[in-house]
């Protein structure tokens, strides 16, 4: 599980400033992408800071510039700044004319951070398309398939584990079928959508979630909330896939949510007590206690935590909500 995306620190593209003043210059796209994995054990549950705070510099280039594009489409969508999505799409333009991310993947944990930086662009891309000019639409759209071409053919390998990663990229090929039309996307999205609903055991787990020891729990909610974003996205697709399988999806909404409240069923099961999955990556609630209201009380201690903020699900996922983003044809 990655950390928590934080918003890019610059004076003009806070969250909570006033007005839009200006837009800095975008940073090169990166085509490289290094990391490493900071595990230490056989159930990926214990982090060697060492490892961890060498991966997260690696890695910053990357999730600042996210922060700072997904801020600023929230910025649009929660007030009609088109100047911080003019400056948002200038950005994303950037990045698609210099192939960013498409050379050196460098390990597994490079191309993780591919497919999460895909679906955070893509889903702010979702956001600020009507107000792309040709040229941007051009590059951005021919941009986001080849990155979601290289997530497809990553987890295509059968030798890879279809756990929460393979829900991630089928959020990320999800978004980019949306911003770009092309069906092909979302039908890559849907199956993976179904394998999810077929992992989910009669008990709402997922056997390799549960793996994890003391992070099963966080896990399980992890793996949660791509697969409720993609649901969401359905809806602009003239979809709901929260139908699907009988509504399977809630087994695993509930038993995250229990165990939110009291872990002791996952304690039993793991042997070890439980991260508690908290902030932004509950962002999820937001949309789904809305289509599954009997689970509105058990959700309301969560909304204390309101708003949400989660660069690679989408932003400020509590402003999507109250503007019923997802439910626009």
């Amino acid at each position: 599980m990655p950390r928590r995306l934080l918003p890019f620190i610059l004076p003009l593209c806070l969250y909570g400033s006033s007005a839009f003043a200006a837009c800095p210059d975008a940073p090169a796209g990166l085509r490289n992408i290094e990391a490493n994995g900071y595990y230490s054990d056989a159930h990926y549950s214990i982090v060697d800071p060492v490892l961890k705070a060498r991966n997260e510099a690696a890695v910053k280039p990357f999730s600042d510039y996210l922060a700072t594009v997904s801020a600023n489409a929230d910025r649009y969508i929660a007030s009609g700044d088109t100047a911080a999505a003019e400056c948002a799409l200038r950005w994303l333009d950037r990045w698609a004319v210099d192939g960013a991310m498409l050379g050196k993947v460098s390990s597994s944990q490079a191309q993780y951070e591919r497919k999460w930086t895909l679906a955070g662009v893509a889903l702010a891309y979702i956001k600020l398309r009507p107000l792309a000019e040709p040229a941007q639409r051009l590059h951005i759209e021919s941009w986001l398939p080849r990155l979601a071409d290289a997530a497809l053919a990553y987890v295509s390998d059968a030798k890879r584990a279809r756990n929460n990663h393979y829900y991630w990229v089928g959020l990320a090929v999800m978004a980019t079928g949306v911003a770009t039309g092309d069906a092909r996307y979302i039908d890559a999205a849907s199956k993976i959508y179904d394998s999810a609903l077929n992992d989910i055991g009669d008990d709402g787990s997922l056997p390799l979630e549960l793996n994890r020891a003391g992070r099963a729990l966080a896990y399980h909610n992890y793996a949660l909330a791509p697969l409720v974003m993609m649901a969401e996205l359905s809806r602009m697709n003239h979809d709901n896939w929260y139908q699907r399988r009988h509504g399977r999806l809630q087994r695993l909404a509930r038993l995250v949510l229990d165990g939110i409240a009291d872990p002791a069923w996952f304690v039993q099961k793991t042997g070890a007590a439980q991260e508690i999955p908290k902030g932004g990556i509950l962002g999820w609630i937001v949309f789904y206690r809305e289509i599954a209201p009997e689970l509105t009380a058990p959700s309301q201690a969560l909304m204390e935590q309101a708003p949400f903020r989660y660069a690679q699900l989408g932003g400020n996922l509590s402003v999507l909500a109250e503007k019923h983003f997802f439910e626009r044809p």
